[in-house]
């Protein structure tokens, strides 16, 4: 593949933060000239890139609020040249990976990433908020991991558990949790979900493909109405760093899905063990105890009456907290009692 001047200076300013190159070191490096180099980096600068100059010293790469294809590039070692696609709008992440998928043969992970979803969806076609500038909105196409049927819940845990693994890195002080089966949650509030789905071969009847959608709020701090009290921004970060950290770990780790390590993170993770909670199930609002996630991905609760019961699909649509904090207030204040 054939990279322009201005890829190439990009990639070099990436390549030494926080240091400056000179416009002749660069003219040097690549065989062009001092007038070819400014051309580049005012190219560059109209793309959203901050590139500080200063006489006697150079040029000095500060960043880019905007997503970036040739960051991203830069940031995963190409691993996903010609298999990236960054765009500052669309209606949806998922609904164009499942276009591509439909008119091309993919043989790798394909990444798909919006700065503006004006459709952005979830599970049973939920409406996703996708503001631009503050978030993270992208489809991966992962070619299937076995010609054996997927445990799809156990998909979706995994990559729930690859997920936060990436923010810890980025948010080491932030306590992420996971609210069953999809949805990531800080501070009992959603900044996260993903959608799992698959493609399938009407010859063979397997999955050929999954195409899994992630939406996450990075710094989102204004949601509509219906929203305002359920969801809420993680901190500001590098979304191109972090996007590019995201997009490999699931291309590296997606294989491995069924490694029992990754659910038993999840369930270590769980927001909803022990916590009553309501469960909608085609339309039926089931109450009870959230008591175990099988081995499966599946959800096993205890109702009022003490009877168990597994599903393998549903939202869990309310988590009620409030048991667990009247007895933790309970519990604070029979301390105090005692030690007087």
């Amino acid at each position: 593949m054939v990279h322009s001047t201005a890829q190439k200076i990009l990639w070099q300013l990436l390549s030494a933060p926080d240091s400056w190159i000179s416009g002749n070191d660069l003219a040097k490096r690549f065989n062009i000239s001092r007038e070819s180099v400014w051309k580049a980096i005012n190219s560059l600068r109209k793309s959203g890139n901050n590139i500080e100059s200063r006489r006697n010293l150079g040029y000095r790469f500060t960043g880019n609020t905007r997503l970036s294809a040739d960051i991203i590039d830069f940031y995963t070692h190409n691993h996903f040249t010609n298999r990236l696609y960054v765009e500052d709008q669309v209606n949806s992440t998922q609904t164009i990976a499942k276009a591509f998928l439909s008119h091309h043969l993919v043989s790798a992970p394909t990444v798909f990433i919006a700065d503006h979803q004006t459709a952005g969806y979830g599970r049973q076609g939920r409406s996703f908020y996708s503001p631009a500038a503050t978030g993270l909105y992208f489809s991966m196409i992962l070619p299937s991991p076995t010609d054996r049927p997927l445990q799809a819940g156990l998909m979706t845990t995994t990559f729930a558990v690859l997920i936060v693994e990436v923010l810890k890195q980025f948010f080491p002080a932030q306590d992420f949790r996971y609210k069953w089966v999809n949805d990531i949650y800080l501070n009992h509030k959603k900044v996260g979900g993903i959608l799992t789905e698959a493609v399938v071969d009407l010859e063979s009847r397997t999955t050929a493909s999954l195409v899994v959608g992630i939406g996450l709020n990075i710094t989102t701090k204004e949601f509509p109405l219906g929203l305002k009290n359920k969801a809420t921004g993680i901190a500001p970060a590098d979304r191109n760093l972090l996007v590019s950290r995201l997009i490999e770990a699931i291309a590296n780790n997606y294989l491995d899905y069924d490694n029992p390590q990754y659910l038993e993170q999840y369930r270590q993770g769980s927001m909803i063990l022990g916590q009553k909670v309501d469960l909608l199930v085609n339309g039926e609002a089931i109450a009870g105890i959230a008591k175990k996630i099988e081995n499966d991905g599946a959800l096993t609760i205890r109702s009022a009456d003490g009877k168990t019961k597994t599903f393998n699909s549903g939202e869990v649509v309310k988590v009620n907290f409030e048991k667990q904090l009247r007895f933790l207030r309970k519990a604070c204040s029979d301390e105090v009692k005692g030690d007087l």
